[in-house]
């Protein structure tokens, strides 16, 4: 797996409120809660001098109220002494985060997760009630109302409730599967693993070679779950901040 192309398609699948381009970086930014949304990619590199893109990027952050961020791909940094530069600056890594793919092949839906075209509240209550705050879910919803590449919804309820929510986004032949929440009382039901069998089956019948997903190597549970279903670590990232 190409780390840049797939480090691209993330860009698209989960789209930040502002987004630009310079020196062959991308900015983006929305409300300062998910990472992904509010951080500098450096993915690419077309300037001269380092420290001063840095210090370009830190103000361009604070401009739009957000933390000075950098998304630090394994594979896909650049310029070379990018991370000398920002250790230098300050900058540590931190939230190490895994990136985890496997073949859609052979997925299979699973009875009960239901499919949807449109969000509803149903399918925003799980990720209301499993957010560490309001500012965090409403953030997420924002993005998610803002993809305007081909995605579905999945949800599982419990006794007719609302219990857990997953959407996958479609980008070329990957589908990206984001979004994964279950409310506090319905954990430890089979949900998240069914909800993923079933999107990767949707992303596969729409041609979809290669499902991916992106974990926080902290959360074993998550992180197990996943490789039970076939998914191996493809790279990491790390967010640096000061």
């Amino acid at each position: 797996m190409n780390v840049e192309a797939l480090e691209r398609a993330c860009l698209e699948a989960w789209p930040a409120r502002t987004r630009v381009q310079r020196d062959g970086w991308e900015f983006c930014a929305t409300d300062d809660r998910s990472g992904r949304a509010n951080a500098v990619w450096p993915l690419n590199w077309s300037g001269g001098d380092v420290q001063r893109a840095i210090a370009d990027a830190r103000a361009w952050c604070a401009g739009e109220a957000i933390s000075p961020t950098f998304k630090l791909a394994d594979g896909a940094t650049a310029p070379e002494g990018l991370l000398a530069a920002l250790a230098a600056a300050g900058f540590t890594p931190r939230t190490e985060t895994l990136v985890m793919t496997r073949t859609t092949e052979a997925a299979t839906p699973t009875f009960g997760v239901e499919l949807h075209d449109e969000p509803s509240d149903d399918i925003w209550s799980p990720l209301n009630e499993s957010a560490p705050d309001p500012a965090d879910a409403a953030e997420r919803r924002d993005i998610v109302e803002r993809i305007a590449v081909p995605h579905r919804f999945a949800l599982v309820r419990i006794d007719g409730r609302p219990a857990a929510v997953g959407l996958g986004v479609l980008t070329g032949d990957l589908i990206g599967i984001y979004l994964m929440r279950t409310a506090p009382w319905a954990r430890r039901n089979g949900c998240a693993r069914d909800i993923v069998r079933t999107l990767m089956h949707w992303g596969g019948s729409e041609g979809a070679q290669t499902a991916y997903l992106q974990v926080e190597h902290a959360n074993e549970v998550a992180v197990a779950l996943y490789v039970n279903e076939g998914f191996d670590v493809a790279y990491r990232y790390h967010y640096w901040r000061r």
